[in-house]
């Protein structure tokens, strides 16, 4: 019996072992590991070549793998850890898809397990995490490392909670435009509209003439809410959808009203099925020629560019209404998600790491055809695109106001609820009212 009980005891003890050698492990591209995030590691044959420890850091990223954001960071620090004798690293771990990303990232900060870098909006959850204290104050970062006025004073403002604070780094800096067929134009005399009425005269002409009006990738949601907050922002700026977020506004008042019933009228222009095209079908319709309009930013310049140069399309921005308190210049300019940083591991080193990418981000980001929301000097050995170069000149002279999405400023089950029956909506199956019942309901039982 007394053999027995040092049997088990021993078992145990190796047990116990082998779990606490592989418990809360985090393992580097070349099979180097570290307990936390951030943390020191010793190296592998394959590591620092001056035999030190290595410093691992975690950005848990939603942005398409090998797109230019990627690369830009991956070629930075590569050059990073190259200066540092490889005692640096950056392990990259990308969820392109946003709602399979968000899960994923809620699930692992519920469990303890928050990366030291990781891809946010300035939404609601992002406020959850700034009031435990888990994100770094970015604003006080920049100003304290000189760096804030670095940057596009719109770029940093879009990344901005509406009472001016700052918790998010922006990477990307667009613009958003609606493109058009000029062809198509010019068959039928179309000139470019300049007020939302034009537009939608314009709209009625065409499909008079059996041609599509507008492509719309109604899959992704995002597109068709544009729609939605056009004429709320053209009245008021992005005043409504932020009271209408703190519960202090009704989807119907009038400034709401007049934003669905628009949404109704031009989504009769919309191509058919618009609610089951997805971002590349859409985008092929204009492109093809099957459509008259497509709206999108600047981040499908490079799909634009032949065409563009053929002559073939053009794009014109937002229009704006007789009652509008917001200028032509001024439309959808955004700056994307932001990269957020984790309290805990924000030390010195990460700290270095960050201002290096400010200090060389810009330049390597403009130079892929992007339009970098740093400031820089265009690299001389790049030819830019006419195109390139007038849509940066136009984002150099855009106005103090930008919409901004709403889906960054409404909680998730509200905004998954608005997205879902706007669809119905501009579609016609759905009435003006009943969409504003469902979305005030939502609003009641989700704000806060």
């Amino acid at each position: 019996m007394k053999k027995k009980l040092i049997s088990l005891l021993m078992m145990m003890a190796l047990v116990f072992v082998a779990l606490s050698s592989c418990g809360n492990r985090k393992t580097s591209d070349n099979g180097s590991s570290s307990e936390n995030s951030g943390e020191k590691v010793q190296p592998d044959d394959s590591g620092s070549a001056s035999g030190e420890e290595v410093t691992v850091v975690k950005w848990f990223a939603s942005r398409p793998v090998d797109g230019e954001i990627d690369l830009t960071i991956r070629e930075i620090a590569e050059r990073y850890s190259e200066e540092h004798e490889g005692t640096w690293k950056l392990e990259i771990e990308t969820t392109a898809d946003r709602p399979s990303y968000l899960q994923k990232l809620k699930t692992m900060i519920a469990g303890g397990n928050m990366p030291d870098i990781i891809d946010i909006d300035a939404d609601p959850y992002c406020q959850e995490l700034v009031d435990a204290g888990m994100l770094v104050d970015v604003k006080e970062y920049l100003q304290s490392e000189g760096k804030y006025d670095d940057f596009y004073p719109i770029a940093l403002r879009y990344q901005e909670f509406t009472d001016g604070t700052l918790y998010t780094l922006p990477l990307e800096y667009h613009v958003e435009m609606i493109w058009y067929n000029k062809e198509i134009f010019e068959e039928y005399n179309l000139k470019i509209p300049s007020t939302m009425a034009e537009w939608l005269e314009i709209c009625a002409v065409l499909k008079e003439n059996g041609v599509t009006p507008i492509a719309v990738d109604g899959v992704d949601r995002w597109p068709v809410q544009r729609y939605l907050a056009m004429i709320p922002f053209r009245l008021t700026g992005n005043e409504y959808i932020i009271d209408l977020r703190n519960g202090e506004a009704s989807m119907g008042d009038e400034v709401g009203l007049r934003g669905a019933a628009f949404l109704q009228e031009i989504g009769q222009y919309f191509n058919e099925g618009f609610a089951a095209t997805d971002y590349a079908t859409a985008q092929s319709l204009l492109l093809d020629g099957k459509a008259a309009m497509y709206y999108i930013g600047d981040w499908e310049l490079n799909a634009m560019n032949e065409q563009y140069e053929a002559d073939t399309i053009d794009f014109f921005y937002m229009p704006i209404t007789d009652d509008a308190v917001t200028n032509a210049n001024e439309f959808c300019v955004n700056s994307g998600i932001g990269m957020a940083f984790n309290t805990e591991t924000f030390d010195e080193k990460t700290k270095d790491f960050i201002n290096y990418v400010i200090e060389n981000y810009g330049e390597i980001y403009a130079g892929r055809q992007q339009m970098s929301p740093i400031k820089t000097e265009l690299p001389k050995n790049i030819e830019f695109s006419d195109l390139y170069l007038r849509i940066r000149e136009d984002m150099q002279n855009t106005g103090e106001n930008f919409m901004k999405p709403w889906d960054t400023y409404l909680d998730s089950d509200t905004n998954t609820i608005m997205q879902d029956n706007m669809l119905l909506l501009a579609s016609g199956d759905m009435s003006i009212e009943e969409f504003i019942d469902i979305v005030d309901a939502a609003l009641e039982a989700n704000t806060k």
